[in-house]
């Protein structure tokens, strides 16, 4: 007996041998390792700019220093996204889905394990039996599944990536519309400063004046209120840019992180907008990340309604027995087993993801009439704001410094009142607040607008690339779409 199980067993190993070599021969060989996903991702992220790439950012510590700014230097708008691209966990999250998705396609490329049944008896009839029998079971169904498993695996981690550089888009445009937020409460609070040294020259003048007999005490009390205003604007003005500064280190990853460091940069930049409405939806077409993976979503759910269709055919299962009788007769046993479907047809499972189909395509037409919407809006806001900031430095501004500067000569000529200087000088501050608002204003439009597009207004830079799945560990290969 011990003979019989001691050849069993090597029956047995030969026969798993046998099995798992005819069945990995056509499974391909993915690798788990997902650098080459996340190179794709690095790439199709270049988009966003900064002065560290996607790949460099993302070698780093996600709450490590960064090389870009330490903290304590001027903090300009590719810094800070290079900032942010390292310390985001958002986006190391997407990252980590990457590598997930990787995963899972490796897994959905297996076949079925196959499964081993034996037995070892002893005869008690005094006749001839089978007291020793191992029997392989192997599912052949996966044959024809494993194609439409494999494509749904592939679209989702295409989205993955795209959803990973989209994640980018948005980081990047959220960054530099808080360092400009920045930019506009440090020029804000240098206008409400410099008010403050106006008021407060207007009170001594005007207390002078008072002291020697030549205006009443009320001209004082409206010059010291004045003055008071411009110092309680002045101190909002201070806790309004620790705020900006606080909101912009909490998108960067730096929550924790000293206020004490300035933005530098202009407000707004000089960025090439193109401002023809066609050519910028063009750009959206090619460009739109969010658009892109949810394409995707349409294939993968593409993939399982071919899925769910085999369902409709029978489950085939191959089998190979052997067996060993007490009078050392051996013999080797094939078969087969087919699950028919009969009592399930597969038609509710079809049903139900032709239903999921139409679901996922209406949320691509959705994403992609969105992303329409989004240019338009965006454009609208930039050319509205542009158009404003314009006026504003060009006409008004001019004006109210003039009528400052005329005014302030007048009354101490005695020419004109008290109300009309500080009516002039509230003028001026007020034109040049409303001057730091709209170029804020159109900085926010311009990463609106950017965002909208895709992440940047280069046709070669924002065109999503095609991402060609690969079941070997190679060389990357990627091609822009048309």
């Amino acid at each position: 007996m011990n003979t019989r199980t001691s050849r069993g067993t090597c029956s047995l190993r030969t026969f798993q041998s046998t099995i798992l070599a005819a069945l990995l021969l056509g499974s391909g060989c993915a690798s788990l390792d997902a650098s080459r996903e996340l190179d794709l991702a690095a790439y199709t992220a270049d988009r966003v700019g900064g002065s560290m790439t996607p790949a460099e950012a993302w070698s780093l510590p996600v709450e490590g220093e960064s090389p870009a700014w330490n903290g304590v230097d001027p903090l300009t708008y590719e810094d800070a996204v290079a900032v942010a691209l390292q310390g985001d966990p958002e986006l190391r999250r997407a990252l980590a889905v990457i590598v997930e998705r990787q995963a899972q396609y490796v897994q959905q490329g297996l076949p079925p394990n196959p499964t081993v049944a034996f037995g070892v008896g002893t005869a008690v009839d005094g006749l001839s039996g089978a007291p020793l029998f191992v029997q392989g079971i192997q599912m052949l169904s996966w044959i024809w599944k494993n194609p439409y498993r494999v494509s749904a695996a592939e679209a989702q981690l295409r989205a993955a990536i795209y959803t990973a550089a989209e994640r980018c888009v948005d980081v990047a445009a959220r960054t530099r519309t808080e360092l400009a937020a920045v930019l506009a409460a440090q020029e804000t609070l240098d206008l409400e400063q410099q008010y403050v040294q106006i008021t407060q020259k207007t009170l001594d003048l005007v207390r002078a004046m008072h002291e020697a007999g030549e205006l009443a005490h009320l001209e004082l009390d409206r010059a010291i209120v004045d003055h008071e205003q411009a110092l309680t604007a002045m101190v909002a003005s201070e806790y309004t840019l620790k705020n900006a500064r606080l909101e912009l280190l909490g998108t960067m990853g730096r929550p924790t992180a000293t206020t004490d460091w300035i933005a530098q940069g202009e407000l707004p930049p000089n960025w090439a907008i193109p401002t023809d409405e066609e050519a910028l939806l063009d750009l959206a077409a090619i460009g739109r990340l969010d658009v892109a993976a949810r394409s995707e979503s349409v294939r993968q759910i593409g993939a399982e309604l071919g899925l769910a269709e085999t369902l409709r055919f029978p489950d085939v299962g191959f089998t190979l027995r052997y067996q060993d009788n007490s009078s050392g007769r051996r013999a080797v046993v094939p078969g087969a087993s087919i699950t028919l479907p009969i009592l399930d047809n597969g038609d509710p499972a079809i049903a139900m993801q032709m239903a999921k189909l139409r679901q996922a395509e209406l949320e691509l037409l959705a994403s992609i009439e969105t992303a329409q919407r989004q240019v338009r809006i965006g454009l609208n806001h930039y050319l509205d704001a542009r158009t404003r900031t314009s006026i504003i430095r060009d006409g008004q501004l001019d004006a109210a410094i003039a009528a400052q500067t005329r005014s302030d000569a007048a009354y101490a000529e005695g020419e004109v009142d008290l109300n009309t200087l500080l009516m002039t000088q509230r003028q001026r501050i007020a034109v040049e607040r409303s001057l730091v608002e709209q170029q804020f204003r159109t900085m926010q439009s311009m990463c609106e607008l950017r965002r909208a597009v895709g992440g940047s207004f280069d046709p070669a830079a924002v065109t999503v690339p095609k991402i060609e799945i690969e079941a070997r560990s190679s060389a990357s290969k990627q091609e822009s779409s048309s």
